[in-house]
């Protein structure tokens, strides 16, 4: 059982969630309506199974109970969004570089998709000349680097400061290529030139791995492109 909440708030969410802050007396909750899932092929059971997994070493929150066709519910993190924290624009770019840093370092025992199998879902649907531009970007982008858990959607606002990180909004997650999840980190950020330098310096401190910009800028392409077509498959009636 969880507390009777006293008190529920809507919160700012992206286009696939409506989320509420249940707030308890001694305990609160995060209570997501899971929006778009066919739309995007968003496998929710992999994604919160995936969740736990990550909530057990303090990455992620808690998910207490979920109908995987319609809502999560998990665990309140204490903790400010760092788009909302009063902190410079160095500090951030060092806490989303650790952040990404430890989001590559977890290897949890879960069988998710590539981003390769999200991109084709993705082709699929919007069919045209998107199989063929894809297929490009496959070959464009093929590399010997391991593939490491990537989240694709670090935002400033998924990162949750407090007396440790905590990243929320996991349903874009799968298994990639690094570049290609720290190039969607600058493309959603909207970082300068300057910026993006400098989140992969820190990213470099972090986890020892040399960003090669030629290669970084294919990928930001790549993300470029592929925003493009979540944005398509979202405006579709």
């Amino acid at each position: 059982m969880i507390e009777k909440p006293i008190e529920i708030q809507a919160l700012t969410a992206g286009p696939a969630n409506q989320v509420l802050w249940l707030k308890g007396r001694t305990e609160s909750y995060i209570f997501k309506w899971l929006r778009h899932s066919q739309r995007f092929g968003l496998d929710r059971s992999a994604e919160f199974e995936l969740q736990q997994q990550l909530a057990a070493t303090g990455l992620a929150p808690d998910v207490i109970a979920l109908d995987p066709a319609q809502w999560v519910l998990q665990r309140y993190v204490e903790g400010t969004p760092m788009n909302s924290f009063a902190l410079g624009q160095t500090e951030k770019l060092k806490v989303t570089a650790q952040a990404l840093a430890l989001v590559h370092q977890q290897q949890p025992a879960w069988q998710g998709t590539t981003l390769w199998q999200k991109c084709d879902a993705y082709a699929a649907k919007l069919g045209g000349a998107i199989s063929s531009q894809l297929l490009q970007f496959k070959q464009a982008l093929k590399s010997n680097r391991a593939q490491v858990l990537c989240h694709f959607d670090l935002a400033f606002a998924h990162i949750l400061v407090n007396q440790k990180l905590t990243i929320v909004d996991w349903e874009y997650a799968g298994w990639g290529d690094r570049l290609t999840d720290i190039a969607s980190s600058i493309e959603i950020n909207q970082l300068d030139d300057p910026s993006a330098d400098a989140l992969c310096h820190y990213y470099r401190q972090y986890s020892d791995t040399v960003i090669d910009n030629h290669e970084l800028n294919d990928h930001r392409l790549f993300v470029r492109w592929l925003n493009q077509q979540w944005t398509t498959l979202l405006n579709q009636e």
